[in-house]
């Protein structure tokens, strides 16, 4: 294949167990990869050594920008994929992205990135989008943590989502490195609250935080700061976090405050997770047909954030909303629909049908 003039740009450090799989993922394009390794003790630099020549040492100073901008600014080429260690590429094309960089010079791609992620009953998917293709001629970082592409010339531009997808195990971690990890962002976080007061995507990632830290009071706190906010509902972190924050109201036991979200329900019922969550929302409070109305309608959804709200979850719900109303043959239908989640199989295996 011939070599594209792109640009991957990785920051790194301490990922030796991650790295060879993401640069094996890039190694058949072409691409020029530049590493930003930003105080490895491990073996990062002698693997990424295999893939390629560009490496470079960046003196950490918290700020995911600074060291992500070095990046760009080691890179030959203008135009930038940038991606991280734990991720990889899953399928790309490579004909789309050419036609992009001609046709769209001005603009970003986002790619589809898919999280695998561990609860306590098993590991997770869920899909969300994320902009990583862009000419560093026209665009830059911003923001010390949680970092932002911003243009460099505050020109309006489209984001376009590209037929790429990426894998992502960052957030597959141990209780103990989710820990560390959220004390870290959150001292960076409160850093840039101190600097940015009218930021609300700030307050949002701080309350995201302490959802990874299992604290829903603080989660909610952070959240209604950000909400306090005159926000778009058309941006992906209000749609994430108005779903974030009904999920989290739920489990504070808030079933009757939760509620308040149905006057927002016109700006976000096209999303799937956030139809799904009023479900449960209505759920909560024996709003039964609400509800029985909500997940119905999840199902009629293409695509959705959080894998099964599109499928065996809302198949799962209508079923046990149906063996409230004494409707077991339904019920029945619905929870073999679901086929091996583990919830509807207890069901059939208590009705006698395993």
């Amino acid at each position: 294949m011939s070599k594209l003039p792109i640009s991957v740009c990785i920051i790194a450090k301490n990922e030796q167990k991650n790295i060879d799989r993401c640069l094996s993922s890039l190694a058949p394009y072409g691409f020029e990869i530049i590493i930003v390794d930003t105080g490895s003790t491990d073996q990062t630099k002698e693997i990424a050594a295999k893939y390629t020549d560009c490496i470079f040492n960046f003196t950490w100073i918290d700020d995911f920008s600074a060291a992500r901008n070095y990046s760009l600014q080691m890179a030959s080429n203008n135009w930038i994929l940038m991606i991280d260690c734990d991720e990889w590429i899953e399928s790309i094309d490579i004909e789309e992205i050419k036609y992009f960089q001609k046709h769209y010079p001005h603009d970003v791609g986002s790619v589809r990135r898919q999280n695998i992620t561990n609860t306590p009953d098993a590991p997770q998917l869920y899909t969300d989008t994320t902009e990583r293709l862009f000419s560093k001629k026209y665009f830059h970082y911003e923001g010390i943590i949680h970092e932002q592409l911003r243009p460099k010339h505050k020109n309006a531009f489209e984001t376009l989502l590209l037929n790429t997808t990426i894998g992502h195990t960052g957030y597959f971690l141990g209780q103990n490195e989710k820990i560390e990890k959220a004390k870290r962002n959150l001292q960076l976080l409160f850093k840039q609250m101190l600097d940015e007061p009218n930021n609300p995507y700030i307050y949002f990632q701080i309350g995201k935080t302490y959802i990874s830290l299992g604290d829903s009071l603080k989660t909610c706190l952070f959240y209604e700061k950000a909400l306090s906010f005159d926000l778009d509902p058309q941006l992906v972190y209000v749609n994430v976090m108005i779903i974030d924050y009904g999920c989290t109201l739920l489990e504070l036991g808030q079933k009757e405050k939760a509620l308040s979200l149905r006057n927002v329900y016109d700006s976000f019922s096209s999303s799937a997770d956030f139809v799904y969550t009023m479900g449960m929302i209505y759920l909560e409070n024996n709003l039964y047909e609400e509800a029985l109305d909500e997940f119905q309608k999840a199902l009629t959804f293409d695509s959705c954030r959080t894998y099964g709200v599109t499928s065996f979850l809302s198949y799962y719900q209508i079923g046990k909303i149906l063996l409230l109303a004494d409707e077991s043959e339904m019920a029945i239908k619905y929870f073999k629909l679901c086929q091996d989640y583990s919830p509807a199989l207890k069901e059939l295996e208590a009705l006698g049908i395993l």
